[in-house]
């Protein structure tokens, strides 16, 4: 199952509201771990453990970019790369990190090739 394509601006731009930002995190963790098919892939606890240890949001980008990147293998893109650390620097300069995240998922969510996991 793809996930939802959404306007990367309107993303950023809800961003700066911390409980959207978290909500988008939650919803992102979801789709790509039905789209991949990874059990171990928990956003419950991803949410959880950004609320106890602050520090861990700035894993999740990291986290998420190699999970990304995994996405648009599976969808057949080319030139596919681990963008991860580019996405977390862009977090510290404007929130911009969630824009870029968002337009590279909707590239997959828009692509015809791949097939998603099937459970």
């Amino acid at each position: 199952m793809k996930g939802e394509v959404r306007n990367p601006t309107t993303v950023w731009l809800l961003s700066f509201c911390g409980l959207y930002a978290v909500y988008w995190w939650y919803l992102v963790g979801n789709e790509l771990k039905n789209y991949l098919g990874k059990e171990d892939l928990n956003p419950t606890m991803d949410v959880i453990f950004v609320w106890l240890c602050f520090p861990y949001v700035f894993y999740l980008p990291i986290k998420y970019g190699a999970l990304i990147q995994e996405a648009q293998q599976r969808a057949g893109m080319a030139n596919a790369e681990d963008q991860g650390m580019s996405f977390l620097i862009w977090m510290f300069l404007c929130n911009m990190g969630y824009k870029n995240m968002q337009d590279e998922l909707n590239k997959v969510w828009e692509s015809g090739g791949g097939a998603p996991a099937t459970f």
